[in-house]
C-alpha cells in the first residue's frame, strides 16, 4: 500500500502503541543475550534485504535496439536484472522477494510475446511447453519485458521451497505477490496481449498454487499469527509477531496490491481466515499487520512510527534506475534508518549503470541486522546468524 504521508500520520496518531513484551516470557527476556535471542527477538525486530521484481532479466537486446527507433530510451528504467532466486538466497542473503503474477487459466496467453516475435527471440521456443500449460505466469510486462529466471509461480516457489528445505535454520523469507491484469497501449510495431482479469472469482488461485508447492507447516499464515484473537491486528498489538525460534525455516506471503485486488482478496474473510497471504491493509484494519510503504522519501518518519507500533513494513531503496545511474544514496540511507524490516532493491550487487551504487546492510556481515527502530536494547546482529 502506498499511503500518502498525511494518512499515515493520522493513523499513527489514532492507533495506540502496543503493550507487547519483547518475547513470550517478559522476565526471561528482560535482557537479550546470545543464549535467549531466538526466544526473545521477534520477526519485526530484524531488518533484511529484498529484491524488487526478483525474477526479472534484461529485455532482449535486439528488442531494445528495434524499439529505440520508435521511442528512444524506452528501456532505461527496466535495464536491470537479478540472479536466479536460489542464488539470491545463497550468495546475496536476500530474504524478501517480489513476484509479478498474471493469470493464464487456459495456458498459452503469454507463449508468443509480441516483442519476442518481432526479434525472433530464440528463448521463446525453449520456453514454449511451460508457457503453454495453464497456471499463473511470472513476468514484468506482457509482450515487452517478458524474460524471467522462472516462468511460472509454481516454478518460482518450488525454487524457494527447495532452498529453504536445505537450509532449515534460515530467517523467514517474505514473498510478495503483485497480481497484474492491466491493459497496455500499443506503440510502434508492438501490439500488447490483453491480460486475463483477476477478480473475486479467481484471485484465490494464488493460494491454491501456493499450497501445490508448500506444506502447511512450511508457511507462516495470518491464522498462525492471529491465534485465538478475533483479528490479526488485535493479536499483533497484544502479542506481537512470532519469535525467531518460531519463524526460522518458514516463508510468509503478502499481497502487494491494494485497491480492488485487496478488496477481492478480503471478500471471503476480512480477518484473512484460511488465507495464505498477509495484506497491506490500512493501519488498524482487522487484517492489518503488514504495510507496503515504498516512498521512503515522503514517509520515513511515518515508517518509523509504524515500525515502533509493531508493523512489518516493506520499503524501497532505489527507483527505478535513478540511484543506479547517479550513485545518489539519499533514498537508500533513509530506508535503512527507517525501521522498515524489508529493504527492497534492484542493486544488492554494484550497479553496472555508471555508478558504484549498491545496497548492503550496515554493521553486519550476515543476512540480517537488528532493526534500528524496533529491536530491543542490547540486540546484537551477530545473534541473527543462520
Amino acid at each position: 500500500m502506498n499511503i500518502t504521508l498525511p494518512a499515515l500520520l493520522v493513523g499513527a496518531l489514532l492507533l495506540p502503541l502496543p503493550t507487547v513484551a519483547v518475547g513470550g516470557d517478559a522476565d526471561a527476556c528482560a535482557g537479550i543475550t546470545a543464549n535467549n535471542a531466538d526466544q526473545c527477538l521477534r520477526l519485526n525486530h530484524v531488518q533484511v534485504l529484498g529484491t524488487h521484481n526478483s525474477y526479472k532479466r534484461l529485455p532482449a537486446p535486439a528488442l531494445i535496439s528495434l524499439l529505440n527507433n520508435y521511442r528512444d530510451g524506452w528501456a532505461d528504467d527496466i535495464s536491470y536484472q537479478h540472479r536466479p532466486l536460489p542464488e539470491q538466497l545463497e550468495m546475496l542473503g536476500i530474504r524478501q522477494f517480489e513476484l509479478d503474477v498474471f493469470a493464464d487459466p487456459d495456458g498459452g496467453l503469454f507463449s508468443e510475446p509480441a516483442g519476442g516475435v518481432l526479434v525472433d527471440d530464440p528463448e521463446l521456443g525453449r520456453n514454449r511447453a511451460e508457457m503453454d500449460a495453464p497456471g499463473l505466469k511470472v513476468l514484468h510486462s506482457q509482450d515487452l519485458d517478458y524474460r524471467t529466471t522462472c516462468l511460472t509461480l509454481i516454478a518460482c516457489l518450488t525454487q524457494i521451497r527447495d532452498w529453504s528445505a536445505h537450509n532449515p535454520t534460515h530467517l523467514p523469507i517474505m514473498i510478495m505477490l503483485e497480481l497484474k491484469d492491466g491493459a497496455r497501449q500499443d506503440w510502434g510495431p508492438l501490439r500488447y496481449t490483453t491480460p486475463h482479469t483477476i477478480d473475486a472469482n479467481n484471485i484465490f488461485t494464488v493460494d491454491e498454487e501456493i499450497w501445490q508447492v508448500f506444506e502447511r507447516d512450511h508457511v507462516m499464515t495470518p491464522d498462525d499469527v492471529r491465534g485465538d484473537y478475533a483479528t490479526l491486528h488485535g493479536a499483533l498489538m497484544a502479542e506481537g509477531w512470532p519469535t525467531l525460534a518460531q519463524s526460522r525455516g518458514k516463508v510468509l506471503f503478502a499481497l502487494d496490491n491494494t485497491g480492488r485486488h485487496l478488496t477481492d482478496y478480503l471478500s471471503r474473510s476480512p480477518i484473512l481466515a484460511g488465507r495464505a497471504l498477509f495484506v497491506s491493509a490500512e493501519p488498524g484494519h482487522p487484517a492489518s499487520g503488514f504495510l507496503k510503504m515504498n516512498n521512503v522519501i515522503a514517509d520515513a518518519d511515518a515508517i518509523s512510527s509504524f515500525a515502533e507500533q509493531g508493523y512489518l513494513i516493506r520499503t524501497r531503496s532505489d527507483v527505478p534506475s535513478h540511484e543506479a545511474r547517479t550513485g545518489d544514496t539519499t533514498r537508500r540511507d533513509l530506508a535503512l534508518a527507517s525501521g522498515a524490516q524489508y529493504i527492497s532493491t534492484d542493486y544488492a550487487e554494484p550497479s553496472p549503470l555508471g555508478s558504484d551504487y549498491q545496497v548492503i546492510l550496515p554493521g553486519t556481515e550476515g543476512v540480517a541486522r537488528c532493526n534500528p527502530v524496533s529491536a530491543p536494547a542490547g540486540c546484537d546482529s551477530e545473534w541473527l546468524s543462520e
